[in-house]
C-alpha cells in the first residue's frame, strides 16, 4: 500500500519539469512574442486546427515576463527571452523552425497569422509534411 501511495505522490503530485527550446526542437515550429497579448488571443481563437497542422506553439511574453504558452507548458523563460534579445534588439516576436533555428522575426505592428502561416507553409520541412 505504501508502493501504490509514494507511486501517486511520484506521478502526479511532482510537477513537471520547465519546457527549454530542446524540448521543444523537431517537434514544434515556435513563435515567442513579447508584446500585449489580447491581439494575439483573438487572432488564434477560432485557428486551432491550422495552428495543430502546422505544429505551431506560441510562447507569451509581456515586458519580459511570462503570460502563457499555447500548449499550456512551463517554460524556462530565460532561454525564450533570450532568443529574442539575440535575433534582434528590437524583435517583438521570432518565429523559430522545427530545427530550432530562427526563421522570422518583426515588431508587433508586422505580426499576423497568416503571415506566420504562410512562411511556414513555404518552408521545405513544411511541404514534406503537406506532401
Amino acid at each position: 500500500m505504501k508502493f501504490y501511495l509514494l507511486l501517486y505522490i511520484l506521478v502526479f503530485m511532482i510537477p513537471e519539469p520547465s519546457k527549454t527550446l530542446a524540448d521543444y526542437r523537431w517537434k514544434n515550429r515556435l513563435v515567442i512574442t513579447d508584446f500585449d497579448n489580447l491581439k494575439l488571443d483573438s487572432l488564434l481563437k477560432g485557428n486551432e486546427q491550422s495552428l495543430l497542422d502546422r505544429k505551431l506553439v506560441f510562447i507569451s511574453f509581456h515586458d519580459g515576463k511570462f503570460q502563457s504558452a499555447s500548449d499550456s507548458a512551463e517554460i524556462e523563460s530565460k532561454q525564450f527571452l533570450n532568443i529574442l534579445s539575440k535575433t534582434d534588439s528590437s524583435a517583438e516576436w521570432v518565429l523559430i523552425g522545427l530545427d530550432g533555428g530562427v526563421k522570422a522575426s518583426g515588431k508587433q505592428l508586422d505580426f499576423s497569422l497568416s503571415k506566420i502561416t504562410t512562411l511556414i507553409d513555404q518552408m521545405p520541412m513544411r511541404q514534406s509534411e503537406i506532401n
